[in-house]
């Protein structure tokens, strides 16, 4: 017990490490990307990029913290690791050198996380969620590619659409999940009708997020599974 407590401590401090210097290198590609391009990736849209950047570790802040609590459901554990997992590995694309080593810090922390309670409790966890965290993974792919637009109204859109999908498949009511996936990811869709990837993105979570919700009800907030 004392080792799963001391990894969980560890990964506290290490992803608010992570967290902090990674909103470091959020703001320094949304202020100086464009005159620093070797270090942060030769983006396009390099302030865009770097707002989706502290964005994202503020969530990952959020997760290291949820770490503090002693003790905590192992699907609250979880979802704070997912939190500093998906972070940790998405802004390896948003500001390139800049990310190596806090995205390092909240990847080792995310390990850490998962150790810090029984296997076979986690085992079970990822075994009744994965589809649902699929479909969170989706939403980060949109917010993504609402960044990459370039337009300023179209990518609000499509970052406020991204979040509402990325949330969806952990609120507990089934009417109020459809409704935000729809909602999170058919206006983009239809704005974006050009392209092949953002109505690709749009079926594929409408279709798995329904999936997910015929299959469970997660209730993060109970720490139980209906």
């Amino acid at each position: 017990m004392n080792g799963m407590l001391l990894r969980q401590r560890t990964a506290l401090w290490l992803g608010v490490a992570g967290a902090a210097l990674g909103l470091v290198a959020g703001v320094v590609q949304a202020t100086l990307g464009a005159q620093i391009p070797e270090w942060s990736g030769y983006k396009n849209n390099p302030f865009g990029l770097g707002v989706l950047t502290v964005s994202l570790c503020l969530v990952a802040l959020v997760g290291a913290v949820t770490l503090g609590r002693i003790p905590l459901p192992t699907p609250h554990r979880l979802a704070a690791a997912m939190g500093l997992l998906i972070p940790g590995l998405l802004c390896f694309t948003t500001v390139g050198v800049l990310w190596y080593l806090p995205g390092g810090l909240l990847l080792a922390a995310t390990v850490l996380a998962v150790r810090a309670g029984e296997t076979h409790e986690s085992r079970h966890f990822v075994v009744t969620h994965w589809l649902s965290g699929l479909v969170s993974v989706l939403g980060l792919f949109e917010l993504m590619l609402a960044v990459g637009t370039g337009v300023g109204w179209m990518a609000a859109i499509g970052i406020v659409g991204g979040i509402a999908v990325v949330l969806a498949p952990w609120v507990p009511s089934k009417l109020l999940r459809m409704t935000l996936l729809t909602l999170g990811t058919v206006p983009f869709a239809l704005l974006t009708w050009w392209s092949i990837a953002s109505p690709l993105l749009a079926v594929i979570a409408l279709g798995l997020g329904a999936v997910a919700t015929r299959r469970r009800t997660p209730v993060l907030a109970t720490g139980r599974d209906s």
